[in-house]
């Protein structure tokens, strides 16, 4: 039965089998989310999830706890559990659910995406780094599967995900009662930023006895987020395919734009075309903003029409399992750039061109700001928008945000890490100029504000990865 099973798998699947025999004895199972059984032209044999190998997994988990070993309740207490909350799934209305969408933790350290799950590291009798993963997971349940798509259930965690033990999401509380709350634990749990309130709930319940004996409650999250923050290969490949997706359907949005399209409208070509690229998400609500609407940086209501001689700015990516791309582009409406639009459109280009030529390793994000901020105000000088002797308020209120932001399994990714941390080979980052010039600007060359004070918005954003020496272009187009 295994025999003709391997057969039947493609080539670079069979390769591997030999290495993780035990790997086979759960393959025909279906758990609910891609494996290599299910989707053989997505995972290779031992990826858990595209890309990304069990062993990869585990060394995230081993790398966490050499991290929080450094610490100073690492070095103090040899008894720790670390527990990263799986999301719960969101209700419109009544019992109306949203796509369920994982915790980004969660999927970073084991890859498992149910919902009302935990994965638990605790400390083994040598103390950190040393330890075990525990995934708490709701039971195999044929009538809830009937209505909602099969579970994975312990029997199968331990076998596809790699962790040590698995149990029922029901053992949980009892587990932190009788095991962790009255025996000198160190825990490592996000309290003030909870993903699950039921599991928060259950956690706190079960931590806060009467006879608490609880050492210490502290994030891990910042921890989690400093091995975020630079990517394996697989994560490269991950992002690589979705900054290529985003990039491949803004073209095809920019080559249906037509005067008669809604925001709207132009909105949901763009996802169309995410989403027959692969895409499972978009990794943020789209902004698609006409004419003076670009101002507004977050604007998502994409429910205005467009007009002649407008330029329509689109701020919006996809998420290409569990990893974001994040793009900007500013086209005229009517497909002709103005002499004006056209100057700032370059003025704005060769800004960005100029930050990724100074983007390496040892940079930083907040001195990149410093040198993009120098250089759109030259070029607002050159074009007569602000006069010579404006400050960086000025120019300031023209750019109004940062140059970029760290991007990974989050569109603004790894938020607790400081932009002036230096940069190192495989951080992913975006570079994202742009001017925003208000109806009501006073341009410093009175002549030149019926050209420019009508543009509102030009934006080029795209996200990089970050080499030795220099910044690598990803899923680029004019």
């Amino acid at each position: 039965m295994i025999t003709g099973l391997v057969r039947r798998l493609p080539k670079r699947f069979r390769v591997l089998s030999g290495f993780l025999p035990g790997y086979y004895k759960h393959i025909s199972v279906d758990i609910g989310q891609p494996t290599p059984y299910t989707h053989p032209n997505l995972l290779a044999c031992g990826e858990v999830t595209p890309c990304i190998s069990r062993e990869e997994f585990a060394n995230r988990r081993s790398r966490l706890a050499e991290e929080l070993y450094k610490t100073h309740q690492g070095m103090t207490n040899s008894r720790h559990i670390v527990l990263i909350a799986g999301a719960s799934i969101r209700y419109m209305s009544n019992d109306i659910p949203y796509k369920f969408h994982q915790n980004p933790n969660m999927i970073y350290l084991c890859g498992f995406l149910e919902p009302d799950s935990v994965l638990m590291l605790e400390s083994t009798s040598k103390g950190l780094p040393d330890h075990k993963a525990i995934l708490y997971l709701q039971p195999k349940d044929p009538f809830h599967e009937l209505w909602n798509g099969v579970r994975c259930g312990p029997e199968t965690a331990v076998e596809h995900f790699g962790v040590d033990e698995a149990y029922e999401i029901s053992h949980l509380k009892h587990d932190l009662q009788t095991k962790y709350a009255s025996t000198g634990y160190s825990v490592w749990y996000d309290s003030h930023d909870s993903v699950n309130d039921k599991i928060h709930s259950e956690i706190y319940d079960g931590l806060m006895t009467s006879k608490s004996d609880i050492v210490s409650v502290n994030s891990p999250t910042e921890h989690i987020q400093k091995l975020r923050i630079v990517k394996s290969a697989g994560e490269i490949e991950l992002l690589r395919k979705a900054g290529e997706i985003a990039s491949k359907s803004f073209q095809q949005t920019m080559k249906k734009t037509s005067l008669d399209m809604t925001e709207a409208q132009m909105e949901s070509l763009f996802e169309h075309s995410c989403k027959m690229g692969g895409a499972q998400w978009l990794s943020f609500p789209p902004v698609v903003a006409g004419g003076e609407r670009a101002l507004s940086l977050h604007y998502i209501k994409n429910n205005r029409s467009f007009e002649n001689g407008q330029l329509v700015l689109m701020d919006a990516g996809c998420e290409y399992y569990g990893y974001a791309s994040d793009i900007t582009r500013t086209w005229p409406i009517n497909g002709r750039y103005t002499p004006s639009q056209c100057a700032l459109y370059e003025a704005v280009l060769d800004v960005q061109k100029k930050i990724i030529s100074a983007t390496r390793a040892n940079e930083t994000l907040s001195h990149l700001n410093y040198m993009a901020t120098n250089l759109l105000s030259e070029e607002l000088k050159a074009l007569g928008i602000i006069s010579g002797r404006a400050g960086s308020h000025v120019v300031g209120r023209l750019f109004p945000h940062s140059i970029g932001h760290y991007l990974g399994m989050d569109v603004h990714d790894t938020s607790l890490i400081p932009t002036n941390t230096t940069l190192s080979p495989n951080m992913v980052i975006t570079c994202e100029p742009g001017l925003y010039i208000p109806l009501d600007f006073p341009v410093d060359q009175p002549q030149k504000a019926d050209e420019y004070v009508i543009i509102a918005c030009i934006l080029h954003k795209t996200g990089y990865i970050v080499t030795p020496k220099v910044l690598y272009y990803k899923g680029s187009f004019l």
